[in-house]
């Protein structure tokens, strides 16, 4: 859970500082889970590591937003993959299970689209927020590549936030916790992490909050992360 806040704090050129206190906050953690020898603590570390330390070296070293999406893609999944060769933590394979279609996944992926899409357009027409710096500087770039950006943008978001909050955390979680305080607890951290996201603020806090929690019980119900993937 420690490590799960962590992973939400958002990274701001402006307080590296507590950047820096957050990073060592989670080495501490992790270091504490391989001597307590807790396996769902290091095999959340193994990702949830990886993916903190991208979004910081990324952003405080002021790269551009392109390179360090591609990082955050690539070097947790290619960790994810290393711990499923490890038996130890072989438990670890289920975060990317694809699941079954069970009988009520049409329509309730159909309904958490449709409301999901319908209230962020709300919140958007409302609050009037100012595009990401990624989408930012994708307006500078040639219109084939701007194009480009935004449909890799749209197709890599989901992915790690399904692999982080519907994967991992949810995972271990409930196998510490049980089932049901993993579903809320997730959907409280995925909620936090939109606080500087899109939805922003409180309301768009709850707003991302309950999505998460929509999800997660998806994610329970089909047993894998492919329809919460498609419906995010």
């Amino acid at each position: 859970m420690a490590l799960g806040v962590c992973a939400v704090l958002p990274i701001r050129p402006e307080v590296a500082a507590r950047t820096a206190v957050v990073g060592a906050a989670a080495v501490v953690l992790i270091v504490g889970a391989c001597v307590l020898r807790s396996a769902a603590a290091i095999r959340a570390a193994v990702f949830i590591g990886p993916l903190f330390g991208c979004f910081a070296v990324g952003i405080l070293g002021g790269w551009p937003p392109a390179v360090t999406t591609v990082l955050v893609c690539v070097l947790p999944l290619g960790c994810l993959l290393f711990v499923g060769r490890r038996a130890a933590l072989r438990p670890a394979v289920p975060w990317l299970a694809r699941g079954s279609l069970t009988p009520e996944a049409p329509w309730l992926g159909l309904a958490t689209v449709v409301l999901s899409g319908a209230a962020l357009t709300a919140w958007a027409l409302a609050v009037r927020p100012e595009p990401a710096e990624y989408l930012r500087e994708l307006q500078r770039l040639p219109l084939w590549l701007t194009i480009l950006g935004i449909v890799a943008f749209a197709l890599i978001n989901p992915v790690w936030e399904e692999m982080l909050f519907r994967g991992v955390l949810l995972t271990e979680l409930a196998s510490v916790w049980g089932v049901r305080a993993a579903v809320v607890l997730q959907a409280v951290l995925f909620g936090a992490a939109h606080f500087a996201g899109f939805p922003s603020g409180l309301v768009g806090m709850a707003m991302a909050g309950a999505w998460g929690f929509v999800l997660g019980v998806m994610r329970v119900r089909s047993g894998g992360i492919l329809i919460a993937t498609w419906c995010t």
